[in-house]
């Protein structure tokens, strides 16, 4: 049952079309630094970027073309909706680890995991509350901001607010991280993104 569901879902919610768009994000960031830059080494505001740009393929991925049949079925909707952001950010993390091999280090594993899940939670808050078309601004703005005026280290709630370029080891970003991970899985998992209009959904399809 769950092997003939699957497919059903991903094909609907565009995935086979989203993760390839991902894998070219990760790929371009990967080639660009590794032809052009001293050592493997990313720097973190570039590596915050590219987590961004590898999930913003996703959002659309996370509602259908009409929100409002999921209402209408019995199925445990909010479990497959976790699970779907959690694999986004699952995915996202994967790529970059994997991009190591072809002269891109974009990080620690732990820093890696902790800005891919934190992202993802704040895009899944953004769909719940604003829907995939807005989800994307609060990350990519966040995500862009850090890159461009923070530094690491400092107080702790210097920390929490430029999280994404902290090291593996700073407790307030991983604090944070993990709070918008809850809030967004609850919220997602809870709440569905407003209703998409029919114009829209039909120029979706």
């Amino acid at each position: 049952m769950i092997t003939g569901w699957l497919p059903l879902y991903l094909r609907s919610r565009r995935v086979p079309l989203a993760a390839p768009m991902s894998l070219a994000a990760v790929a371009a960031v990967t080639l660009l630094w590794s032809t052009s830059a001293d050592g493997p080494e990313v720097g973190p505001g570039l590596a915050a970027l590219t987590v961004v740009l590898a999930l913003a393929p996703l959002i659309p991925t996370l509602t259908g073309d009409d929100d409002s049949l999921e209402g209408a079925t019995a199925l445990p909707w909010p479990p497959r909706r976790v699970l779907h952001l959690l694999a986004a950010g699952t995915f996202v993390a994967a790529l970059l680890l994997v991009a190591r091999a072809a002269g891109a280090d974009f990080g620690p594993a732990g820093q890696i995991i902790r800005n891919s899940a934190g992202l993802a939670g704040l895009i899944g808050l953004g769909v719940a509350l604003l829907g995939p078309r807005l989800a994307w601004a609060a990350p990519i703005g966040w995500a862009a901001l850090q890159a461009m005026l923070a530094g690491t280290g400092g107080p702790g709630w210097q920390q929490s607010l430029f999280w994404l370029i902290q090291p593996a080891g700073s407790v307030p970003a991983a604090l944070t991280a993990a709070v918008l991970l809850l809030a967004g899985v609850i919220g997602y998992a809870v709440r569905t993104s407003p209703p998409t209009a029919a114009n829209e959904a039909t120029m979706s399809r």
